[in-house]
């Protein structure tokens, strides 16, 4: 008589626990960061401006935060291996945070995004969970300036990123980088046309965020320095410690397959 005993292998529960996931992180070490540029730079769309992204991944310029997407048990760790690409993440997101002028909270720009194997999900695991990291921390809006092509377009629109008739962020936050402001346009590199801003809410609704108090110092910038522009203390661009922002493969998971509507009223794994 043929066994008809359920298939475990397929049992949500036992793929919540198998092991070999992949965990997000922000690149805190030396070779987090190395591993993360290496991987920006295996992308030709990033080749011309590898100084921006050399001192916005490794030292940290512009108010950017970098974070990663790696396999567990294959964290690099080695700062000379990570430059020769021995040691490597499987995606990389720079994104540049911009504490309200007027609130004490924060939104952010996605600068760099890239994967060294594409179709693989990788991108869109990083994406769902840097905007989760950076929702525990308080940030309501993140806007991109997607490749004018239709990969990148439909990547984006996938994510929920839409171009809004009126933008999410007050007037002040949308005043550009050579005026002074913290928003960095994005132009094509062929054509030098501007390129689409995409806008996307993480926290809906809510309280009203609380004034920001104390002077602001500001210092000369903009284009030709003749504008004023914000200096921010660093510990205004962040909430917690870098080491303390980590999602386990278990939690990364569960955030983009829920088990627990699966599960039929028996208790989550997590």
């Amino acid at each position: 008589m043929p066994c008809r005993s359920r298939d475990r292998s397929r049992s949500p529960r036992r793929a919540a626990r198998a092991a070999g996931g992949c965990c997000a992180f922000e690149a805190s070490k030396d070779a987090h960061r190395w591993a993360a540029y290496e991987c920006h730079l295996s992308k030709g769309t990033f080749i011309h401006e590898a100084c921006q992204v050399r001192t916005r991944v490794i030292a940290g310029h512009a108010q950017c935060r970098t974070f990663v997407l790696c396999e567990e048990g294959h964290v690099p760790k080695k700062v000379q291996k990570a430059k020769n690409r021995e040691e490597q993440v499987l995606a990389a997101c720079t994104v540049r945070m911009n504490p309200y002028l007027h609130y004490r909270k924060m939104w952010g720009q996605i600068m760099h995004i890239s994967a060294w194997e594409e179709r693989k999900g990788y991108g869109s695991k990083l994406v769902a969970a840097v905007e989760e990291l950076l929702r525990q921390e308080g940030v309501d809006i993140l806007v991109a300036y997607p490749a004018p092509t239709r990969a990148a377009q439909s990547f984006w629109a996938k994510m929920g990123y839409q171009q809004q008739e009126r933008s999410f962020l007050p007037d002040e936050e949308l005043l550009p980088r050579y005026e002074g402001g913290p928003l960095w346009p994005e132009q094509n590199a062929i054509t030098e046309e501007p390129l689409d801003r995409l806008e996307k809410k993480l926290l809906v609704g809510g309280t009203l965020p609380a004034p920001r108090e104390g002077a602001i110092r500001t210092r000369p910038g903009g284009e030709d320095r003749k504008f004023r522009e914000v200096v921010w203390n660093p510990l205004d661009l962040r909430t917690r410690k870098a080491p303390e922002v980590f999602m386990t493969a278990l939690q990364l998971q569960a955030l983009l397959h829920p088990v627990c509507r699966r599960m039929r009223g028996k208790r989550c794994p997590f």
